[in-house]
């Protein structure tokens, strides 16, 4: 599996320009049955996330700003979101994130005690600012694994594993 995780990165992000013609993210989420949560990896152009955050925030937020973590953490709280089986919204614990060329790797984790199936993932990361935005989800757990592709118009899905 991390040989075809690997593959579609290069296959996706390549280093050889700073502009690219498609919109795409690619996000591993693996539950860890020790913790109890979901660890998310999410790969994307960090450009294409300096426009977002700057549109809704009516200022340049370049990654050099000194906020642009907040404000990233705040973008995904309301773009990348698990609900429970009682519909309710799990906070996350934002990690971090890292800068690899034109694409930017982001870390955080999810409270999950129930598991990750049945839960309903709402993937709307970049779709309202690009409308060619597609979203990859690889999902890892002890009952499965599975693909799901978020889009405008299929920004909700529940996972079943």
């Amino acid at each position: 599996m991390k040989k075809i995780y690997i593959l579609l990165l290069i296959v996706l992000f390549p280093i050889s320009s700073f502009s690219h013609k498609f919109y795409t993210s690619i996000a591993q989420v693996e539950y860890n049955a020790q913790t109890k949560s979901a660890e998310v990896i999410l790969n994307l152009f960090w450009d294409d996330m300096e426009v977002a955050i700057s549109g809704l925030q009516k200022e340049n937020i370049s990654i050099g700003h000194p906020n642009f973590s907040i404000h990233l953490s705040n973008y995904l709280k309301n773009h990348f979101q698990l609900k429970d089986k009682k519909n309710q919204v799990k906070d996350f614990s934002f990690i971090g994130f890292e800068i690899n060329s034109i694409t930017m790797t982001v870390y955080f984790e999810i409270p999950a005690p129930e598991g990750l199936n049945a839960l309903e993932l709402t993937n709307r990361v970049l779709i309202r600012e690009f409308k060619d935005q597609t979203n990859i989800v690889n999902f890892i757990s002890d009952k499965g694994r599975k693909t799901m592709l978020f889009q405008s118009g299929k920004e909700v899905q529940k996972i079943n594993l």
